[in-house]
């Protein structure tokens, strides 16, 4: 379950160093065997971490604390673990994961000269050590000031150490001490869990056994009746107060019950409870270990299911289909002619087999007879008109039959061509969906390469740009350029610019780096457009982004006017659909290619002309079928790109054949229909001096007004691409 915490950024600021200052303030005064050590060193971990002006302020507060006491004991070990911490920096030596173990090795020589016991010694080391892994979880908190920071463990982390707070106010009142705790441990069971809550009441036990064993019952009392929770924990807060207070019957049996006494330590904190505001929450109950079938799964059950139908379908037609067999048509000409005639022994059974009179009616079925066998047939057969009308007629169904059969394998083949690309492209949508959670995997891959990854948040700036936020532990400048961003960029298929490194934090190996995804290229698109038929063009165009992809497409429907306009628009939607939706290229262009097919039964098709630039990569991918040359414009050289393709919606099968080349500033692409006649590479090679002064919208213009005057009759598209870079 996730937590949301209202807050406001802008506050934040202000709020956490006070609260800090607060909470060192009251771990002073919290001692356990007659030190506050175990609770304030950890805690020094955090100001440290956290940057130099938290480091000064909370070293300045201790010290003006131990002095105000008179604890030199105190005031001795923090300022030696402050020079230790300062001269391991200094060294390179410090790693942030053994700060725990640093303060838990310099607080045992001074215990032990202050004439600790063993076992005491043991307890506060252990402690220390162990509240300076817990402690160290919120660093990230203080760093970034940023709700997207908090986790479910850094949440635990926080509540433990409020709990440990009211330790201090133990000396003083055991019972309010006591509604406290209750109060806020409630809380953290109501909007948490209690496997998340459970290990902090354990700590929290033996830390109130240590203080004093007086306080056993105590220790039970809040056991007993929270660990009830494991058996159920209602959602409505009325019914979770009253099976809490329903789980307190259990404790005469293990404990002195003052009756008086717990009735006014339980219900208090009931009552504040209950008054307490109604907190707003994402997911409160999940628990970690059960898998929400969210939106986005559903989605992905659906495309696994369409996939799995269309596997299914395409098993269906790989089956054999029955043929039709000629020994039937020979059967029905034998049944028609010869099963009464006085002859038929010698035709068909006689010893040495069957006649020439039965082996003319199999090539009879199949073919026109020639000739000499029909002057055989007159010659031998009792019956050759009515032989040869029987062959003519079966003929005629043999042949129907034979259509059909053609006809049927064909369309099995088609479909079954087309249904494994459906598959394949819902298998392909499936699997795109699994590897939508960016930050997750990114995360993991990270720490697969053994960083010590705290924080990381993808900032979208628009559909193309975006911002990497990490904070890492125990790294340098020198590996986050030579090792980490070639990681990074690698994994990602991109390239990244560091916009900010804070090197405050490198005294604790701890750096918040800010990444730049941007793309180094922008396109300007211009357009010119003459329809035949004055309502209708039969060209489309389309131009939209994906990722660092910017698609710009033309197709031409056959013929003019609004059917060709249909069948091209059609195309271009199914084919952007399905690029958004992280459908590879092939497979959207197989399955444009299929739906044409179906839909026209191969009477209508389309051009297509597609234009992959690759904005980060600085890469064009240009794929063609059927459609008119385009040209490149480069350094006043003009490079013609041909289509070697059929048609969309002609073939079942297409062969994928593209263009791959490297972009470059000022690169001027202009992609043409049919329209523009056969002179058009003409007008180009007149005018390239003068068509890289101009802007795309001129240029468009100029060559619209060039080809026009010299046009068949037939649609024109001119579309200007130039590569521009955005700096």
């Amino acid at each position: 379950m996730d937590l949301v915490i209202q807050n406001k950024q802008k506050r934040m600021h202000y709020i956490l160093p006070l609260t800090l200052l607060m909470i060192t303030m009251i771990f002073y005064y919290s001692k356990i065997q007659g030190t506050s050590l175990p609770f304030t060193l950890p805690l020094f971990i955090v100001a440290f971490g956290s940057g130099t002006f938290y480091f000064i302020g909370y070293l300045s507060i201790i010290s003006f604390l131990s002095i105000l006491q008179q604890d030199f004991f105190t005031l001795t070990v923090f300022i030696t673990v402050a020079l230790t911490f300062l001269l391991l920096n200094v060294t390179h030596l410090l790693k942030t994961k053994y700060l725990p173990i640093v303060i838990s090795l310099i607080l045992l020589p001074f215990l032990y000269a202050n004439h600790y016991n063993l076992i005491q010694i043991s307890f506060l080391t252990l402690l220390t050590f162990f509240n300076g892994i817990i402690d160290q979880n919120i660093i990230p908190l203080l760093i970034h000031q940023n709700k997207n920071v908090i986790t479910i463990q850094r949440l635990q982390s926080l509540i433990l150490i409020i709990c440990t707070l009211f330790i201090a106010f133990i000396p003083y009142n055991t019972t309010y001490t006591m509604i406290f705790i209750r109060y806020f441990l409630l809380l953290s069971i109501y909007y948490l869990s209690i496997e998340k809550v459970m290990p902090i009441i354990l700590y929290l036990s033996i830390i109130f056994v240590f203080i004093s064993p007086t306080l056993k019952d105590e220790v039970l009392s809040l056991i007993l009746p929270m660990g009830c929770f494991f058996m159920i924990q209602p959602k409505n807060k009325y019914l979770f107060i009253s099976f809490f207070m329903l789980c307190h019957i259990i404790l005469p049996f293990f404990i002195t019950y003052d009756y008086y006494y717990y009735a006014f330590v339980i219900l208090v904190p009931v009552f504040l409870f209950m008054l307490s505001p109604q907190l707003k929450t994402q997911a409160l109950s999940i628990d970690k270990n059960y898998k929400e079938k969210t939106y986005q799964e559903q989605l992905k059950s659906k495309a696994e299911a369409f996939s799995s139908l269309f596997n299914q379908l395409t098993q269906v037609f790989k089956e054999e289909s029955q043929t039709t067999h000629l020994s039937e048509y020979v059967g029905y000409v034998y049944e028609d002619v010869c099963y009464n005639c006085s002859s038929k022994n010698y035709c068909f059974y006689k010893q040495e087999g069957m006649s020439r009179l039965g082996k003319l009616i199999s090539k009879g079925i199949q073919r026109d007879l020639d000739a000499l066998d029909f002057d055989y047939v007159y010659q031998h057969c009792l019956k050759p008109d009515e032989y040869l009308r029987s062959l003519n007629n079966h003929q005629k169904g043999y042949y129907k039959m034979m259509k059909l059969d053609h006809a049927q394998l064909h369309l099995k083949k088609d479909l079954l061509q087309e249904f494994s690309i459906m598959g394949h492209v819902f298998q392909n949508f499936s699997e795109r969906l699994e590897d939508e959670n960016d930050e997750k995997r990114l995360l993991e891959h990270l720490r697969a390469y053994r960083f010590e990854v705290y924080y990381l948040k993808k900032i979208k700036q628009d559909y193309q740009n975006y911002l990497l936020e990490i904070g890492l532990e125990d790294i340098d400048q020198k590996t986050i350029e030579e090792e980490l961003i070639p990681i990074l960029e690698t994994y990602l298929n991109t390239t990244l610019d560091i916009v900010s490194l804070k090197k405050q934090y490198h005294h604790l190996g701890y750096v918040s780096l800010l990444l730049k995804h941007e793309l180094k290229y922008a396109l300007q698109i211009s357009k010119k457009q003459y329809a035949l038929e004055s309502q209708n063009c039969g060209d489309s165009f389309l131009s939209f982004g994906y990722d660092e992809h910017h698609y710009v497409v033309l197709s031409d429907g056959m013929g003019q006017g609004y059917v060709a306009y249909k069948e091209s628009k059609l195309t271009l939607d199914v084919l952007s659909q399905l690029v958004k939706n992280g459908i590879s290229l092939k497979d959207t262009i197989n399955t444009v290619n299929a739906l044409l097919k179906i839909k026209n039964q191969g009477d209508m098709y389309t051009t297509l002309d597609l234009f992959d630039f690759n904005l980060m990569s600085s890469r064009l991918k240009v794929i063609k079928y059927g459609a008119y040359e385009s040209y490149l414009i480069r350094n006043q050289r003009i490079d013609t790109l041909k289509s070697h393709s059929l048609p969309i919606g002609m073939s079942s099968r297409l062969k994928m054949l593209s263009y791959d080349m490297k972009i470059q500033e000022n690169d001027l692409f202009v992609i043409v229909s049919d329209g523009v006649g056969e002179h058009f590479l003409s007008i180009l090679e007149t005018y390239k001096e003068d068509l890289e002064e101009m802007n795309i919208h001129e240029m468009a213009s100029f060559l619209y007004q060039k080809a026009f005057s010299k046009k068949d009759l037939d649609d024109m598209t001119i579309i200007v691409v130039k590569v521009i870079c955005r700096d």
